[in-house]
């Protein structure tokens, strides 16, 4: 993009550095073709490395020819102006910055095409992982990033034609937590002596929630008389990590009435009428207590859910709209969906059956029976 002339410290297209006599001062300085006169307009420094980078920043900015060939832009200037008009104003604006200048530290002075080639992006990608250390989920997000800013070039008419960029597939993490059986889920509920623990594990199987979303939970979330529990507090903005809206089932209904009955609006999991954040150190001596092996975690209930459900032959779009897996088909309607007498039916009868055969292990007529009992 720059270019050195013999008589000019540094220029952009038309127009370059120049300082009048006598003055420390950097002006931005070019030819007027109509009045046939060079005309200035200060930069506001005197440091020359300050000017250069104000003249560049106006270029870029101010300058920009629609419609313009990827042979011809470069992706430091369509960056400069994604950033400036659209990435600075995104809740991840740091992360946009620090990504951008990977590629500009890679791509240099490059054009959109020159970036854009097949060869190019793959040394890019491996820069990316030998010489920044990031990791393969990272790197697509670094690729996501520059995808978007010259998407964004395009859609302005800046660019003729957004260059294919190619993504990497990052692998299939590893499960938070292995799956469960009846019998070990029964063990470790027989193992807890904590009330507070026994109540989050009890909910982390009847909402195949998060463990998040069941700590947050609050008894005002459950309508018992709709049997319905909200797992999304109100006023909370929904994230990727979607927190649905699902049934109440019936082995938990006794036990919810009588909580709601002494104080409506407490924390569901509570110790000592506080909410718990954490059961990180009761969770690893319960686990060591119920002699369990292998990566059982507190999210291997939501696992050990999703797994039966599909094991009972309940629908596909049940089993999504259980775990807050949402689609790209849903809609406005959805957010009433929840007072349908048959939303869910299908996994909250499996769910019920699963908390009743695990109640039958613990010699118990019903889960709340035994929750009664801790």
């Amino acid at each position: 993009m720059p270019r050195y002339t013999a008589n000019r410290d540094y220029q952009l297209g038309d127009y370059w550095l120049s300082q009048r006599a006598g003055s420390p001062a950097w002006y931005r300085t070019w030819f007027d073709t109509q009045s046939r006169q060079t005309r200035r307009a200060s930069l506001g420094t005197a440091d020359f490395d300050d000017a250069k980078k104000r003249l560049t920043d106006w270029f870029i900015l101010e300058q920009t020819k629609p419609q313009q060939e990827a042979a011809e832009v470069q992706l430091a200037e369509v960056f400069a102006r994604f950033y400036e008009h659209h990435g600075k104003n995104l809740k991840t604006a740091s992360d946009v910055s620090r990504t951008l200048r990977y590629w500009l530290e890679f791509h240099g002075q490059a054009t959109v095409s020159e970036a854009a080639t097949q060869d190019a992006q793959r040394k890019f990608r491996d820069w990316l992982q030998t010489e920044r250390g990031l990791s393969e989920s990272s790197v697509r997000r670094a690729l996501l990033v520059g995808k978007s800013a010259l998407n964004w070039a395009w859609k302005r008419g800046e660019i003729v034609q957004a260059p294919y960029i190619a993504l990497v597939t990052p692998p299939t993490p590893e499960p938070k937590g292995r799956p469960l059986e009846i019998g070990e889920v029964a063990k470790i509920l027989a193992a807890s002596r904590e009330h507070h623990v026994s109540v989050l594990i009890v909910f982390m199987l009847a909402t195949a929630g998060r463990t998040g979303a069941v700590l947050d939970l609050n008894l005002s979330q459950i309508d018992c008389e709709r049997r319905l529990i909200f797992l999304n507090p109100p006023k909370r903005t929904q994230t990727k990590k979607h927190r649905p809206t699902v049934k109440l089932p019936s082995q938990l209904v006794e036990y919810v009435e009588a909580r709601k009955a002494a104080d409506p609006t407490a924390p569901l999991v509570a110790y000592n009428g506080q909410p718990v954040k954490s059961i990180k150190t009761n969770w690893r001596k319960l686990v060591a207590k119920a002699e369990l092996k292998g990566n059982v975690q507190t999210y291997s209930f939501r696992h050990t859910m999703a797994r039966w459900l599909r094991m009972q032959s309940v629908p596909a779009w049940e089993v999504a709209a259980q775990l807050g897996h949402k689609t790209q088909e849903y809609s406005t309607t959805e957010i009433y969906a929840p007072f349908d007498p048959a939303y869910l039916s299908k996994a909250t009868a499996a769910i019920d059956d699963f908390l009743a055969q695990v109640a039958s292990q613990l010699s118990a007529s019903s889960i709340s029976e035994f929750l009664f009992a801790r």
